[in-house]
């Protein structure tokens, strides 16, 4: 049985385990010597995304994790976040591997949901110390492909918060980006996020980045393509080289002084984001101006 350290995969709404393994397999195999991926189904049923249709009709039933069309039955979020909770424990006790649990790795609704689940783990250990991750597990970094903001709520201390929504709330159909607000919980586990630059939804998915998530503790790759799973050759070594480094971040201390080039995490620490676009890296300054360093 395999020993490697294991990371959970969360599909996109309309998709299922089985279709995101398949979308997935240039990872899997770029990844193989890394990480034991395992693929979870959502806990209600849903319609096959359309974007699927012309190449997966033949591959249902698909799933969802939270509602995304208004024929879609309401639901109690209380019980929704148990649902899902179980979807992720059915999965992970089904899997013969032996690895620790390190990582969630999402596309799209699958996205936004790990990066949920990552604030959820965070607000729990700052009220108790002691209180149990997610589905059992303190997810150790998570990998954010076309996720959009703002986080879902995960439990009832972040029900009537703002800055969340409700598993049960349809996505809305803004366009343009929100205002920073400094006071938003920002997610300090280590995150890369993936943007394909031709995506409709680019700005909500920059919205969950630059309001939600640390940018001491954020990496972004951006790519040439559309709502979907990248899968040129070029693209997918860029994001698995960035997955190895988000996956072997170490936060520095706090006089650490970094020095440029030595590392990509060593640049964070300056509290800039660095985006790594056409095979070049870059550091983001909080005033939004970009400079090449390599």
């Amino acid at each position: 049985m395999s020993n490697q350290p294991r990371i959970l995969c969360l599909h996109g709404g309309g998709v299922s385990a089985k279709i995101f393994e398949r979308q997935m397999r240039y990872f899997i195999k770029s990844l193989e010597h890394d990480f034991r991926p395992v693929f979870a189904d959502g806990p209600w049923l849903s319609e096959m995304h359309d974007d699927l249709k012309p190449v997966y009709s033949h591959m249902g039933p698909c799933y969802r994790w939270a509602n995304w069309k208004p024929h879609h039955a309401p639901m109690n979020d209380a019980s929704a976040i148990r649902e899902i909770e179980s979807a992720l424990v059915k999965a992970m006790s089904e899997d013969e591997g032996q690895g620790e649990w390190v990582g969630l790795v999402g596309f799209s609704q699958g996205a936004a949901l790990a990066f949920s689940i990552l604030l959820e783990n965070q607000l729990r250990l700052e009220r108790d110390p002691s209180s149990p991750g997610f589905a059992g597990v303190h997810w150790q970094f998570g990998v954010i492909m076309a996720g959009r903001g703002p986080p879902f709520s995960m439990s009832p201390h972040t029900q009537l918060n703002h800055h969340f929504k409700s598993l049960t709330q349809l996505p809305q159909g803004r366009k343009k980006s929100l205002r920073s607000d400094p006071f938003a919980t920002k997610l300090r586990t280590p995150t890369l996020h993936v943007h394909g630059l031709g995506d409709g939804g680019l700005e909500l998915h920059r919205d969950l980045l630059k309001q939600s998530a640390s940018p001491a503790h954020s990496m972004l790759v951006e790519w040439e393509g559309a709502h979907r799973i990248p899968f040129r050759s070029t693209d997918v070594n860029r994001i698995t080289e960035a997955i190895r480094e988000v996956a072997n971040f170490q936060q520095p201390p706090a006089k650490y002084a970094p020095i440029p080039g030595r590392g990509v995490f060593d640049l964070l620490s300056r509290g800039y984001l660095v985006v790594d676009s056409h095979d070049k890296r870059a550091i983001m300054g909080p005033s939004g101006d970009i400079t090449t360093i390599a």
